[in-house]
C-alpha cells in the first residue's frame, strides 16, 4: 500500500483518527493485537467494506510504525485508491488537528464524512453501511448510532458543517455539534454494541481480548 495524495470522487468519506498518544493505554493502541491484527486495522476493514469512499486513515502518535502495520496488513490488496494516508505532525495538541487534517484530504464532492475512532475495533462494517445510507437520505443532519439507549460512534458530519469542525482547537471532537439544535441529529438504532466501546485502558484491552 502506497501513502494515496490524492482522492477519488466519493459521497460518504471516511476518516479514522489513529494520531493520538494513548496515554491512558500507555502504548500505542493502534497497534495492539486484537485477534491478532492490529486494533487499526479492524477499523479500516469496517470502513472499507462498509462502502466509504476514500477512507482517509490520519495517523500522527509513532506514525511510521502505524503505516508500516497497515501496509503488511494490507499487503497483496488493491487498496491504493481507497485509503488516503495523512499525518497529523500536530497530534500532541488534541483531537481537532486530526479533524482538520482529515477533512483537507477528502476531495470537494463529499456530502459528509464519518468520524472513526481507531480505538472502536468492534464496529461491524454493517453498522458503517447502515449510517451512511441513513445519511445519505437525508444528507443536512449529524448522523450517530444508538445502541441499547446509548449514543455512540462513529458519527457523520454533513459537508456543511465542516468549516465548523475545521475551527475546533484543542482536545475536542465532533461531539461538540451533536447537541446543537441546527445539527438535526439522526439517532439510528444498530444491534452492535461496538458503537458503544472503545478501548482505553489496559484493563478494557484485556477485557475486549477475552471476547476472541
Amino acid at each position: 500500500m502506497s501513502v494515496t495524495e490524492s482522492a477519488t470522487p466519493c459521497t460518504v468519506a471516511g476518516i479514522v483518527l489513529a494520531a493520538g498518544q494513548s496515554s491512558r493505554m500507555g502504548r500505542n493502541k493502534m497497534l495492539l493485537p486484537v485477534a491478532e491484527t492490529p486494533m487499526v486495522c479492524h477499523v479500516l476493514e469496517a470502513a472499507l467494506q462498509g462502502g466509504l469512499a476514500p477512507v482517509v486513515l490520519v495517523t500522527g502518535n509513532e506514525s511510521e510504525r502505524v503505516l508500516r502495520a497497515v501496509r503488511d496488513y494490507f499487503s497483496g490488496r488493491n487498496v491504493d485508491q481507497q485509503i488516503v494516508v495523512r499525518e497529523n505532525r500536530e497530534y500532541a495538541s488534541g483531537q481537532s488537528a486530526s479533524l482538520r487534517t482529515g477533512l483537507d484530504a477528502l476531495p470537494e464532492q463529499c456530502i459528509g464524512a464519518m468520524f472513526l475512532l481507531g480505538d472502536q475495533p468492534l464496529v461491524r462494517a454493517d453498522t458503517v453501511r447502515t449510517l451512511a445510507q441513513a445519511f445519505v437520505h437525508e444528507p443536512d443532519r449529524w448522523v450517530a448510532p444508538e445502541h441499547a439507549g446509548q449514543r455512540g460512534n462513529p458519527v457523520i458530519a454533513p459537508c456543511s458543517w465542516f468549516g465548523r469542525i475545521r475551527a475546533l482547537t484543542g482536545d475536542t471532537g465532533p461531539r461538540a455539534y451533536l447537541g446543537k439544535t441546527e445539527a438535526r441529529l439522526m439517532r439510528v438504532c444498530v444491534d452492535d454494541p461496538g458503537v458503544v466501546r472503545d478501548v482505553d485502558t489496559p484493563d478494557e484491552y484485556t477485557a475486549l481480548n477475552r471476547l476472541f
